[in-house]
Order: structure tokens, then sequence, then C-alpha cells
């Protein structure tokens, strides 16, 4: 099992919408995040290193969490993820795409659900994804 950081954070940034202040003030300008080196817990279908450098990957209670950050905007990256998602034999849900942020849920089968979520930030020019991927590949494994 891989933790770069606690899944709970992973969630938590997911349901609550990670970066980006109210204050008004523009985000730092800065190089993308480090990788994490150990990426054997992503899903080949839904290739999210080939989107943005992976900061964090944890598999915890069936779920795979995971945040990667680019410097490719959310109006480019959206079509990308939803082909992916449909390549890979996913159902698309439901999906919105606002420009500065949207997201993206999906489902396979019975038990395998997931929703990408992108969020303009950390820094100007630069997106995070959030994956939260449900699957039997995932409950296995903890």
């Amino acid at each position: 099992m891989t933790r770069a950081c606690p899944l709970v954070a992973v969630l938590a940034g997911l349901l609550i919408g990670g970066c980006g202040g109210s204050s008004g003030e523009e985000p730092p300008r800065c190089e993308l995040p480090q990788e994490v080196e150990d990426l054997s817990d992503l899903p080949r279908d839904l290739p999210v290193d080939r989107w943005g450098n992976v900061t964090e990957i944890g598999v915890e209670n069936g779920f795979l969490g995971v945040v990667a950050v680019t410097d490719t905007t959310i109006i480019e990256l959206y079509p990308q993820i939803a082909r992916a998602v449909s390549e890979g034999g996913y159902t698309i849900l439901s999906g919105d795409n606002e420009g500065f942020e949207a997201e993206i849920f999906f489902e396979r089968g019975q038990g395998t659900t997931g929703a990408f979520r992108l969020r303009q930030g950390p820094c100007v020019e630069q997106v995070t994804i959030r994956l939260l991927l449900e699957a039997e590949r995932y409950r296995r494994q903890t």
C-alpha cells in the first residue's frame, strides 16, 4: 500500500474543494510540485500521471485517492479526461465544466465508481486534479 499522504486528507480535499482562497488575492506563481515515486496503484485506464505531476496517492478502505498538479488549463483537461473515462469503459454519470472548476462523475459495472475534480491553483496558471475511485481492486489491498 502506497501512502505519500494520509488518504483522509485527499478525501477531505475532494469533498470541500481543495485550494483557492476567497480573499481575492492572486495565488503565487511557482513550479510544479515534485511527483511521488511509486505510481503502481494508478489505474492504467485513467492515466492521471499523463495529465500532471502526481503529488499524492493512497489506498484506504477500498478507495484510491490521487492528487496531481499541472500547468494545463481546465478547458484543455476536461475533454481529455472525459475521453479517457469513456475509452476506459466507464459511463459518465454527470459532468460540469465552468472553466475555473470542473467535475466528472463516472461508473463501470457494479461497485466501480469514481470522480474527477479539477480546480485552479495552487499557483497561478496551475490546476489541481483530484481523482477518487472505488473499485474491488482497492478493496482487496486494504
